[in-house]
């Protein structure tokens, strides 16, 4: 009996842990749309990622997007996936350690955009999803996000893999759609220590965030705290990130709302 009651209070605490946010803002002008992931780009040949030729591509293209933003040492908000520089500029730098006026050009020799300037580009023509970087400090990020998006009127969410960045939403901008970003794929232990992974891919952080859609790897999704998900708490889903016409098919199948896809031109 003993034994029983404990099973079922570690079952009780462990949903208790995963459980979304039951309530959450419309989201009507988010669904539908296909996001191109850090803007319609080529793999940094001629059309850099989360460049402002990447996201007018999207834009002109009929897309969504989805962008980083991240801080400069002078704090900047600017979009850029990577804590360093080296593998889309060249330069073995990090952002968070060198003023935006320092920053390298792109392969195409345009500028590392600012948030503000992405938000002016696209105007409300279609819509956002921002992905909060943690470098600096995760809370620090959302922060001066959400100050960029204060008067915005066009379609937004927010995500972030870490749970103190959503958590800031959830506290000062609840009214605000945000998710979780989490991964099913296999332990990158250069990336993350194991404790981190194994709450990422369970969803033990959603008691920090508390999310109104979540957004995992795709098809890596085959686990248990996924089918709770989907079964018993029916959240927004977003995937990531979708790679070929037939997966993204697959992904609209499976009820994915925010399909998020890269390096091909999907059908619409």
């Amino acid at each position: 009996m003993a034994v029983a009651i404990g099973l079922l209070v570690l079952m009780a605490l462990y949903l208790f842990l995963i459980a979304p946010c039951r309530r959450r803002p419309d989201d009507s002008r988010l669904r539908g749309w296909l996001y191109a992931h850090r803007g319609l780009h080529d793999g940094n040949r001629a059309v850099p990622e989360n460049s402002l030729e990447a996201f007018r591509l999207a834009v002109e293209s009929g897309y969504g997007m989805e962008l980083d933003v991240q801080l400069t040492r002078d704090g900047r908000l600017v979009v850029h996936h990577d804590g360093s520089l080296r593998r889309v500029c060249g330069v073995d730098r990090l952002i968070l350690e060198t003023d935006y006026a320092g920053l390298p050009a792109l392969p195409d020799g345009s500028r590392i955009p600012l948030l503000e300037e992405v938000l002016r580009l696209v105007d409300g023509r279609a819509p956002i999803i921002v992905e909060v970087k943690h470098y600096g400090g995760a809370a620090r990020v959302a922060k001066a996000t959400l100050e960029a998006l204060q008067g915005y009127e066009g379609a937004y969410c927010v995500e972030s893999f870490d749970p103190t960045a959503m958590a800031y939403f959830r506290k000062h901008a609840p009214h605000i759609l945000r998710g979780q970003l989490a991964s099913g794929d296999k332990w990158d232990r250069d990336a993350l220590n194991l404790p981190s992974y194994i709450a990422l891919r369970s969803l033990l952080v959603n008691v920090l965030s508390r999310p109104h859609f979540i957004a995992y790897s795709y098809p890596a999704d085959h686990t248990v705290s996924m089918w709770l998900m989907k079964h018993l708490f029916h959240p927004l889903l977003a995937c990531w990130t979708v790679r070929k016409q037939q997966v993204l098919d697959s992904a609209a199948e499976k009820g994915y709302q925010y399909p998020i896809f890269e390096l091909f031109k999907p059908r619409s």
